[in-house]
């Protein structure tokens, strides 16, 4: 029976005893209580939407399904934006640079090209704004940095004869329905 006991009190004694692994908190005292304080993450609260019309309801589920089609791209061209910048920061002369911008040209357009032409006209339009969104400039600026100016005009006409601009801006005021369905791809739900 004295075998029993002692190893209950074995094998219970962390918590008979408090914790002994864990995270340290900060505390403050309120009224008497100490308590202790935490930083919680961000939580967003969405109501339920409802809508106006069965074909808003349906334009909106057209635009998250766009949008979950297009933002894992929006989401690479700014990873690589930001990596080409970093890698051409390190180059010195003008020609190393340039080569090295032809090379990821090559390499972008084997990757992405079939992908990117098989995108419609809308699709097409909202990647032009969700790289402007993930980049903070718009996709114009970009091409102008990385390739030319005159390669950014054409490009930019080109996309007007479909109905966009490469020059626009993101304004998540302005484009809400996209910020909303973006924020909750980020939030995991």
């Amino acid at each position: 029976m004295q075998i029993v006991v002692i190893l209950l009190l074995v094998a219970f004694s962390p918590s008979l005893f408090g914790q002994t692994e864990g995270k340290l908190l900060p505390l403050m005292v309120v009224g008497g209580d100490t308590v202790p304080v935490c930083t919680l993450h961000e939580v967003v609260v969405v109501s339920k939407r409802t809508f106006a019309s069965q074909a808003e309801q349906q334009r909106f589920n057209q635009l998250r399904r766009n949008v979950l089609i297009v933002y894992p791209y929006a989401v690479e061209a700014a990873r690589l934006f930001r990596s080409i910048n970093d890698e051409l920061a390190q180059l010195e002369k003008k020609k190393d640079r340039r080569k090295f911008l032809r090379q990821k040209e090559r390499e972008l357009d084997a990757m992405y090209s079939y992908t990117l032409r098989n995108m419609t006209v809308t699709q097409g339009d909202l990647l032009v704004k969700l790289i402007a969104r993930e980049t903070g400039v718009s996709v114009y600026t970009l091409i102008e940095e990385l390739k030319n100016p005159v390669s950014a005009f054409y490009w930019d006409k080109a996309s007007s004869f479909f109905g966009y601009s490469l020059k626009q801006q993101y304004d998540p005021q302005e484009m809400r329905d996209i910020e909303l369905i973006v924020r909750s791809l980020e939030a995991g739900y």
